[in-house]
């Protein structure tokens, strides 16, 4: 063979190796545009999927979803009030309204079966063996493990009641809403004097406070009487009246040894005071 035949032979070969590289080369780039096409339409299908549910949930606005947390407990209806709604969207002071115990003169809440506590109504008792407690927390009375937040004043072992702290340390009650009046809140926003309503004995014609029962002592309500042989006194502490051993409880407030009569552990001239702040 001619020198000119072998220069024809291997022109004609690395013309068809070039002509199959560059076959792959085209295919290969074909294959990558398809993938990328698929890739752009799925999201856009997430997308469009994705601002479908926005506007549904756009349509739906009373629907909630995880992320909005938890409702919020809804607040009386009265202007500037920030109690919680009881019934009808007021609060109790405002005029909601609720199921009074069934006994006759009773007017305690009811609690179940139509009836307070005082009246049979059931609690559910501890869950520990042999124990007749009554439930605090967590299924168990305190003795067997309900754990309450105590007052945060050093030593006290009282229960908090608000603000940390127990009704000696400091926690206020809301004075009547009466201007002018330093006694404490008992009904409807007011003390006694200024609207308050007391339970009356039952019994017909009788004016005396209710004791036990729904009737006064007169008429029947019983009291647990000092354990002191003979003695007609009322048991104040320990079983026993004042006389047979019953400790008085002296004010809280430093260097005061006057009785503790007052909410809080202070005497009468220690709350005024402390009303007056």
């Amino acid at each position: 063979m001619s020198e000119e035949e072998d220069l024809a032979v291997l022109i004609y070969k690395s013309s068809k190796t070039a002509k199959a590289r560059a076959a792959a080369a085209a295919a290969k780039e074909k294959g990558r545009m398809n993938a990328s096409s698929t890739g752009w339409r799925t999201s856009t299908r997430k997308r469009s999927s994705s601002e479908q549910d926005d506007e549904a949930s756009m349509d739906r606005p009373g629907k909630k979803t995880a992320k909005q947390g938890a409702t919020k407990k809804k607040l009386c209806s009265s202007e500037g009030c920030t109690n919680q709604v009881v019934q009808g969207g007021v609060c109790r002071r405002h005029g909601a309204k609720l199921q009074l115990c069934k006994s006759k003169g009773c007017q305690n809440i009811s609690i179940n079966g139509g009836v307070c506590i005082r009246h049979g109504a059931k609690r559910k008792l501890c869950d520990s063996e042999g124990c007749t407690n009554h439930v605090v927390k967590g299924g168990v009375c305190r003795r067997h493990g309900a754990e309450l937040k105590l007052c945060s004043s050093e030593g006290c072992t009282h229960i908090s009641q608000k603000g940390g702290m127990c009704k000696r340390h400091g926690t206020m009650r809301k004075s009547c809403s009466s201007e002018g009046c330093t006694n404490l809140v008992q009904q409807g926003g007011v003390c006694y004097k200024h609207g308050a309503k007391r339970n009356r004995c039952s019994s017909e014609g009788c004016t005396n406070l209710v004791v036990q029962g729904g009737v006064c002592r007169r008429h029947g309500a019983k009291l647990k009487l000092c354990s002191s042989e003979g003695c007609p006194n009322l048991a104040q502490k320990g079983g026993v009246c004042k006389r047979h051993g019953a400790k008085k409880k002296t004010c809280s407030s430093k260097g005061c040894t006057n009785q503790a009569t007052q909410k809080g552990g202070v005497c009468k001239s220690h709350w005024a005071e402390r009303t007056r702040v």
